[in-house]
C-alpha cells in the first residue's frame, strides 16, 4: 500500500512539473521582451510587403527579393536564440534592428521605386 502512495505522488509531481519545463523550451514566452520587440518588427515588416503587393506598388520579383531578406534576419536570430538558449542578447537585438532597419529602407524605396518607374520610365 504504502509503495502504491509513493507511485501516484510521484507521478502527480512529475505530471505538475512536467508543463512547467515544456514553457521554459517557449521561445515566445511573453517576459522575453528582445524575442518579442524583434518579432513584432518581423511581423510589421511582412504587413508593409503584402500591403505593397496588394496596392500594386510591388511587383512580384521585388516582393521575392523583400522575402529574402525577411528570411535572412528570421535566420539570424534563429541561430541567436539557438546560441544563447532562447534569449537574445543586447548585442543580438541591436544586430537585428540593424538589419530591420536596412530591410524597412528595402521596402521603402522599392515602393517609390516603382512609382517613379511607372511615371518616368527605367532609370
Amino acid at each position: 500500500m504504502k509503495t502504491f502512495l509513493t507511485l501516484a505522488a510521484v507521478t502527480v509531481i512529475g505530471a505538475t512539473a512536467m508543463p512547467s519545463s515544456a514553457s521554459a523550451l517557449d521561445l515566445f514566452h511573453p517576459f522575453r521582451p528582445r524575442v518579442n520587440q524583434v518579432n513584432g518588427r518581423m511581423s510589421n515588416e511582412q504587413q508593409r510587403i503584402n500591403h505593397g503587393v496588394a496596392t500594386g506598388k510591388l511587383n512580384s520579383w521585388q516582393a521575392n527579393r523583400l522575402e529574402r531578406g525577411q528570411q535572412n534576419i528570421q535566420r539570424q536570430e534563429s541561430r541567436d536564440l539557438m546560441k544563447h538558449n532562447g534569449h537574445l542578447t543586447w548585442r543580438d537585438r541591436l544586430h537585428l534592428n540593424r538589419k530591420e532597419n536596412m530591410q524597412s529602407q528595402r521596402i521603402n524605396q522599392a515602393e517609390h521605386r516603382n512609382i517613379f518607374q511607372r511615371w518616368f520610365g527605367r532609370r
